[in-house]
């Protein structure tokens, strides 16, 4: 390059073939948003634990998972499960997704935004965390209805 000439920009597609760790994650939300025990299942090595938060007691393994998902979309029958962002590497995913549910009786929807830390071997799930605001969560879904 000549003196005073700038440097060319560094080209990129802008596209990238998602890992499987994302892969895995997006299922995992578009089984719940479907209310599809059997492909939240396939998501998931018989091993799997899922936290709802970092420091609350595991739930484990897979079939008690997708039975403690039931229980969540019974509880929030109208609600949506949309994710925002994922951030992935092969083997972790971090997902950021919104949880939406309509609220007749105020009026207008009730919004959530949280985050979900995978972890994936062998094409399988075997670790979710969840990271939300208990506060704001209880408050919206759970104290104004």
């Amino acid at each position: 390059m000549a003196a005073g000439q700038p440097e060319p920009p560094i080209q990129t597609s802008g596209f990238r073939e998602p890992t499987i760790a994302e892969t895995l994650a997006r299922e995992f939300f578009a089984a719940i948003d479907e209310r599809d025990p059997h492909r939240l299942r396939a998501t998931l090595a018989d091993h799997a634990t899922f936290r709802a938060l970092p420091h609350g007691a595991p739930v484990r393994p897979a079939d008690e998972i997708v039975a403690y998902f039931g229980a969540v979309v019974s509880s929030y029958p109208q609600a949506r499960w949309e994710i925002s962002d994922v951030i992935a590497t092969d083997d972790r995913a971090a997902v950021q997704f919104v949880v939406r549910e309509f609220s007749t009786k105020l009026g207008r929807e009730l919004i959530s935004e949280q985050i979900a830390v995978f972890r994936v071997a062998n094409d399988k799930i075997i670790s979710v965390v969840g990271y939300y605001d208990t506060a704001e969560f209880r408050r919206l879904f759970w104290d104004e209805e």
